[in-house]
C-alpha cells in the first residue's frame, strides 16, 4: 500500500472514530435525558457522596467517550508516531472542563498538544488528524500547541493559561512530557508564584462578579459563572491546588479545607447544578449556562416538582437551586476570605486581641472563640461573636462560622426570651451593612433561623416574577441593610438622589429598632401563599415580638409597619396625589408622624431592595412627593380645608404679580378678568398647578376661542418624555379618542391628569413617549392633531382601531399567567370612582379601556399607570354624566364585565 493510499485509510478510521463519538454521545444525552431522576436532595447529610443518585455518571461517561476517541486516533495516527521515531513525541492533555472531568452536553472540549522542545513542522498536519473531524461533527473544540517552555512563561502572564495548567489531565501519547510539564509548573509555583496566583484568583473572581451578578440572589442564575454557580467551585479547587497540589474533589477533605459534612454538601450540590446544566443544555440545544424564566417551569417539571401548601412547583424548584448555590457561594467566600486575610496578617498570626466579650478574640484579622470549650456552657456567645462582628468590621474565621452552625442547636425558647440576646440581636441588626454582610453571615451559619424559627418560612423563597429581583431571605436583609445605609448622607451617591432626606428622617428617629425589625420581617408572611402577605406577616411579627419582650407600643409599631409596607407606594403610583383628599386619607390611616417617616424609609428601602421595576426616578418622585404632603398635614395639625384655602388665596395673589409683569402673551392684563377667571378654575388645578403654568395656560385658553382644542408640546429636558397640555371644549370621550389618535400613531401615554377649567372647558395635560423616528417628530404631531380633530367630529372614526387590538396575549416566556382583574373603589375619592384594571401590557391597552368606559358613559378624569409584579395597573378617577360617582353595584359589575370583555385572553 502506497503511503497516500495508508494516510487516506487511516483518515477514514479516524472519521470512524469520530462518527462513533458522536454517536454514543447521542446515545449518553438520550439516555441521560429520558432519566428523569430527582437531582434535589433534602438530606444533604449523606453518609457518602457515592449515595447519591446519578453520582456524576453523566460528564464522567461523557469525558472518557472523548478520552476514547483522542486515545483511538492517536494510536492509529502514524504522524504521531513519525514524531515519536524522530524524538520529538506529544502528549494530548485535557485541558478546562474536559480536564476536571466535567464534560457537560453542549461544553467546549479543551486540548493541549504538548512538545518538549521545539513544534515540528507537521504539527498543522496532527491538529488536522484530530481537531477536523470533531469540527465537521459540529463539536466545539479547541486547541493550543505549544511546548513546555511556552507553557510555563504564559501561565505567569495570563490567568486563563494558569488555571488551564491546574486542571490539566494527561489523556494519551508520551507521559513523560506531560509528567515534566507538571514537576516544572509545580517546582515554579511553590517557589515564586503562590502569593502572585491567589491574588489573581481573587481578583479575577471580583472581575467575574461584576459581570455576571450574584446567582443566589439574581432569579435567573448564571449556573457557571454567577457567584455560586460552578466557577466558585472550581476557583475553591483551585485555590486547593496552588496550596496542597491535591488531585481529585475528595482531596478537598482529605487535606482539611472542607469537613466532612461540607464536602458531602459539596457533592451534592454540585450533582444538582451539573444535572440542571445539562438538562439546560439539552432543551436549549446549545451552550446555554443562563437559567432564564422560559426554561425554569420546564425544568421543574422535568424533575417532578409538584405544587406545595400554595407554592409553585417552579417556586421549590429555584428555591432548592438557589439553597445549593448559596453554600457553594459560602464556602468560597470562606476560603477567599481567608486568602485575603492571610496575605494582611502573615506577621500577626500568633498573636490574639481580645474584645469586649470573654471567649471571643481576634486573631490574624479574624474573629475566633478562645477557648472553643466555653461554646456549650455560654451559647450567648454565639451571638456575641455577630455583634462584634459589626462593631468592629472583622469577619469570622472558618472555624467560627463551623462552630456556629454546630453548636446553634443550644438555641431554644429560654435562649430567645433573654433580654440580652435580644438586645445583641438588635446590635447585629444595626451593624448589618452591604459592604460587611454580618446579618447575611448569621443567616448562612443557620444561627438566624434557629433564634427566629418563623425566619425558616422564606428562606430561599423565591417569587417566580420579574418584579423581584432576589429570593424573598435575601431581599429582606438587603432593607435592613439599605436602611443602615441611609445613617450616612453621601449627597453623590447616584443610586439614591435623595439620599440627604432620607438621612435626615432616619436621624430624627428616636426608637428605630422598630424600624429594623420591621425591615426584616416585612415579607415574613410570604411564607404561607394562603393568605394576603402582609396581613399575615403581621400576625407573624407580632409573635416574634411579644416572644421578644418588647413592649406593647413597639410591638404594634412593628406589626402596623409590616402590614402596611406597601401602602404608600400603592397610593403614590395608584392615586391622585394632586388631590387633598388623598394626603388626608393617608395621614388618618398612619396618624402619628413618627410612624409615618418609619413608614417612608421602608418604603423606599423595600422597593430599592425589589428591584428597577418597583424603583426609578418616576416612582421616586410620586413617594417623596405623597410623603411630603402627608408630612405637611400631620404636621401643620391644620385642617385640610383651611390649609387649602390659603394655599389658593397665596396662589390668586401670584397669578396676579405675574400678570403684572407682563408674562401673558397677548398682553392682557385686566387684573378683574385674571381674578374672574381664577375664580372659575377648579379647586383641584389651583391647588396643585403653579402660578406660572397658570399663566401659560390661560394663554393656552385665549388662543382656543372656537376651536375645538388647542395644544402645546414641550419637552423635558432631563427625560425623553414629552408634556401635551390640551385645552378643549369639555365633550364626552375626550379622554378615549386621544388615547386611540395615540395609539393610531405607536405614542404611549405614560400618565396623564385632566382638570375642569374655566367655561366649560377641560385642561388635560399628558406624559407621552415621542415618536420612535424624531427626524420627523413634528410631521407626527402635526397628523396626530389633524386626526383627533377628526375623532372629536366623527365617533366613527377611531372604531376600525377596535379590530386592530389583540384578541390573545401570552405572557412573557416562562411566567405563569394571571387573570385579568377590575377593582373599583369608591373610597378614596369623594368625587369620584376609582377603576383599576390589571392586565397585562400591549399597545393599545389603554385605549380599549377608555373606549369602554367612553360607551358606558363615564367621564374619565384622571389616569394613571403603575407596575405589579408581571402586569401593568391602568388606574382612572371617574364619574357619571351626571357627575356623581358609580356606587350602584349592579352598574359596577357592568363595568367589570365590559372591561374584562374589551381585554385578550391570555394564553399559555
Amino acid at each position: 500500500m502506497t503511503l497516500k493510499a495508508q494516510i487516506a485509510d487511516d483518515n477514514r478510521q479516524i472519521q470512524g472514530d469520530c462518527a462513533e463519538l458522536i454517536f454514543k454521545r447521542k446515545e449518553l444525552i438520550e439516555r441521560f435525558a429520558s432519566s428523569k431522576k430527582s437531582i434535589f436532595l433534602q438530606d444533604l447529610s449523606l453518609k457518602h457522596p457515592d449515595d447519591l443518585p446519578q453520582h456524576f455518571e453523566f460528564i464522567e461517561s461523557y469525558t472518557r467517550i472523548i478520552d476514547d476517541y483522542f486515545m483511538n486516533v492517536f494510536a492509529k495516527s502514524k504522524i504521531a508516531r513519525e514524531m515519536t521515531f524522530r524524538d520529538n513525541p506529544v502528549a494530548i492533555v485535557a485541558l478546562g472542563g474536559y480536564g476536571r472531568e466535567e464534560q457537560c452536553v453542549h461544553s467546549d472540549v479543551d486540548i493541549l498538544i504538548l512538545f518538549e522542545k521545539k513544534l515540528p513542522e507537521k504539527a498543522d498536519e496532527l491538529v488536522k488528524e484530530f481537531i477536523y473531524p470533531l469540527w465537521d461533527a459540529k463539536l466545539e473544540t479547541g486547541y493550543a500547541v505549544r511546548t513546555i517552555k511556552e507553557c510555563l512563561a504564559m501561565a505567569w502572564e495570563e490567568f486563563d493559561i494558569l488555571t488551564t495548567m491546574l486542571d490539566a489531565r494527561f489523556v494519551c501519547g508520551a507521559s513523560h512530557i506531560y509528567s515534566m510539564l507538571m514537576e516544572r509548573f509545580r517546582s515554579k509555583l511553590s517557589k515564586k508564584y503562590v502569593q502572585a496566583s491567589l491574588n489573581r484568583l481573587i481578583e479575577q473572581s471580583q472581575k467575574r462578579y461584576a459581570d455576571y451578578g450574584d446567582s443566589t440572589y439574581l432569579l435567573e442564575p448564571n449556573l457557571k459563572s454567577g457567584h455560586g454557580g460552578l466557577r466558585d467551585y472550581h476557583t475553591i479547587l483551585w485555590y486547593a491546588r496552588i496550596m496542597a497540589d491535591i488531585k481529585c474533589r475528595r482531596d478537598l477533605e482529605r487535606y482539611g479545607f472542607l469537613s466532612h459534612n461540607e464536602f458531602n454538601t459539596l457533592e451534592s450540590s454540585l450533582l444538582s447544578i451539573w444535572n440542571i446544566r445539562n438538562m439546560l443544555h439539552h432543551i436549549a440545544g446549545r451552550k446555554c449556562d443562563q437559567l432564564y424564566f422560559e426554561h425554569q417551569i420546564e425544568l421543574a417539571k422535568i424533575y417532578g416538582f409538584k405544587e406545595q401548601s400554595g407554592h409553585k412547583a417552579v417556586e421549590t424548584f429555584m428555591g432548592d437551586l438557589h439553597s445549593k448555590m448559596d453554600f457553594i457561594k459560602q464556602i468560597n467566600l470562606m476560603l477567599t476570605e481567608d486568602i485575603q486575610l492571610s496575605k494582611r496578617a502573615l506577621i500577626f498570626t500568633s498573636i490574639k486581641r481580645s474584645t469586649n466579650y470573654k471567649g471571643i478574640v481576634v486573631r490574624a484579622r479574624r474573629l475566633e472563640f478562645d477557648p472553643v470549650e466555653m461554646v456549650p456552657h455560654e451559647p450567648n456567645l454565639l451571638l456575641k461573636i455577630f455583634v462584634e462582628s459589626g462593631r468592629l468590621k472583622k469577619p469570622l474565621s472558618i472555624d467560627a462560622r463551623r462552630i456556629v452552625s454546630e453548636f446553634s442547636h443550644l438555641i431554644d425558647d429560654k435562649f430567645r426570651r433573654d433580654p440580652a440576646n435580644v438586645e445583641a440581636f438588635e446590635d447585629i441588626l444595626s451593624h448589618s451593612l452591604w459592604e460587611f454582610n454580618v446579618l447575611n453571615v448569621m443567616l448562612n451559619t443557620g444561627l438566624l433561623v434557629k433564634f427566629m424559627p418563623e425566619f425558616s418560612l422564606i428562606v430561599n423563597k423565591i417569587q417566580y416574577n420579574q418584579y423581584h429581583l432576589f429570593p424573598v431571605d435575601k431581599h429582606s436583609i438587603r432593607c435592613v441593610q439599605l436602611i443602615n445605609s441611609f445613617k450616612d448622607s453621601d449627597s453623590d451617591d447616584p443610586n439614591h438622589p435623595n439620599i440627604i432626606l432620607y438621612s435626615a428622617i432616619y436621624k430624627e428617629l428616636r426608637n428605630r429598632k422598630t424600624l429594623l425589625m420591621a425591615a426584616l420581617l416585612h415579607d415574613i408572611g410570604k411564607g404561607d401563599p394562603a393568605e394576603e402577605h402582609s396581613k399575615r406577616g403581621a400576625d407573624i411579627a407580632r409573635k416574634i415580638m411579644v416572644r421578644s419582650g418588647y413592649s406593647e407600643a413597639d410591638i404594634d409599631e412593628v406589626a402596623f409597619l409590616v402590614r402596611n409596607h406597601l401602602f404608600l407606594i400603592k397610593v403614590a403610583t395608584r392615586r391622585d396625589i394632586n388631590d387633598e383628599e388623598t394626603a388626608v386619607f393617608c395621614a388618618s390611616r398612619i396618624e402619628r408622624l413618627s410612624l409615618l417617616k418609619k413608614l417612608y424609609l421602608l418604603t423606599v428601602a423595600d422597593s430599592i431592595a425589589t428591584g428597577p421595576k418597583a424603583w426609578n426616578g418616576w416612582t421616586e418622585a410620586l413617594l417623596r412627593e405623597l410623603f411630603l404632603k402627608v408630612m405637611g398635614v400631620m404636621k401643620d395639625k391644620e385642617l385640610a380645608t383651611k390649609k387649602a384655602a390659603k394655599t389658593i388665596q397665596k396662589k390668586r395673589e401670584e397669578v396676579l404679580e405675574l400678570n403684572q409683569k407682563e408674562l401673558l402673551k397677548d398682553g392682557l392684563s385686566d387684573e378683574s378678568l385674571i381674578l374672574k377667571d381664577v375664580e372659575s378654575m377648579s379647586r383641584r388645578y389651583l391647588l396643585y398647578v403653579s402660578a406660572s403654568e397658570i399663566i401659560s395656560h390661560l394663554n393656552l385658553y385665549r388662543q382656543l376661542k372656537d376651536r375645538d382644542f388647542i395644544w402645546s408640546i414641550t419637552s423635558n429636558g432631563e427625560s425623553d418624555i414629552r408634556s401635551i397640555t390640551i385645552c378643549g371644549k369639555d365633550k364626552p370621550g375626550f379622554y378615549s379618542k386621544l388615547a386611540g389618535v395615540f395609539f393610531l400613531n405607536g405614542l404611549n401615554i405614560v400618565g396623564s391628569q385632566a382638570y375642569s377649567f374655566i367655561s366649560d372647558t377641560a385642561l388635560d395635560i399628558f406624559k407621552v413617549m415621542p415618536p420612535k423616528d424624531k427626524i420627523f417628530e413634528n410631521e407626527k404631531w402635526q397628523k396626530a392633531e389633524r386626526e383627533f380633530q377628526q375623532a372629536l367630529n366623527d365617533d366613527a372614526f377611531l372604531e376600525r382601531l377596535t379590530d386592530r387590538l389583540p384578541k390573545t396575549i401570552t405572557p412573557k416566556s416562562g411566567h405563569i399567567p394571571m387573570p385579568n382583574r377590575v377593582k373599583i373603589d369608591n373610597q378614596t375619592s369623594s368625587f369620584f370612582t376609582v377603576i383599576e384594571v390589571f392586565a397585562y401590557d400591549f399597545q393599545g391597552l389603554l385605549f380599549a379601556i377608555t373606549n369602554v368606559l367612553y360607551k358606558l358613559g363615564l367621564d374619565v378624569r384622571v389616569a394613571m399607570v403603575a407596575t405589579k409584579i408581571d402586569q401593568v395597573v391602568d388606574v382612572f378617577y371617574v364619574r357619571a354624566v351626571d357627575g356623581g360617582k358609580i356606587d350602584d353595584l349592579e352598574r359596577q359589575d357592568e363595568i367589570k364585565r365590559a372591561i374584562l370583555s374589551a381585554l385578550p385572553k391570555i394564553t399559555t
